[in-house]
């Protein structure tokens, strides 16, 4: 997938800066602390460990000057996206695919409540790919890591 040909389809440029990624990543961190916090809802847990999943894939479209339109799909373009913007591998999109319709289920007609195992592999993969989007940054575009 080359990303330019989903400009004016989904996507739209913009360009970023180390602070806008700064804010991603922290929310990212925030979100995947929330969610092993045992005092909330496991329902409460896997939407917040979704979010953070959400906000590695846009985070990683705005490290490439990109950004979803308004018309809807961004969560699917955001997780689709990933093997081109950051290198996620391919044979793992349909995983954040299931997890982005439980999520749906849940929401839109509360038909999916998360066991402990649901939410730990959410949680795991979320991690998992903070851990590569970080990777990718600082070996692709380190100008746009916060200063330590």
């Amino acid at each position: 997938m080359v990303l330019e040909t989903l400009l004016g389809r989904g996507l739209q440029q913009e360009p970023t800066d180390s602070a806008e990624i700064a804010r991603f990543l922290g929310k990212i961190d925030a979100k995947l602390a929330d969610c092993l916090s045992s005092s909330i809802s496991l329902d409460t847990r896997f939407d917040v460990a979704y979010e953070a999943l959400l906000q590695c894939g846009l985070a990683a479209l705005r490290a490439h000057g990109l950004r979803p339109d308004s018309k809807g799909g961004h969560h699917v373009m955001a997780l689709q996206t990933l093997p081109t913007t950051i290198g996620f591998p391919k044979e793992h999109i349909r995983t954040l695919d299931e997890f982005r319709k439980q999520r749906a289920a849940g929401l839109y007609d509360g038909s999916f409540n998360p066991s402990e195992a649901e939410l730990r592999a959410l949680v795991d993969t979320a991690v998992g790919l903070r851990q590569t989007l970080f990777t990718w940054l600082k070996e692709n575009k380190p100008h746009l890591l916060p200063e330590q």
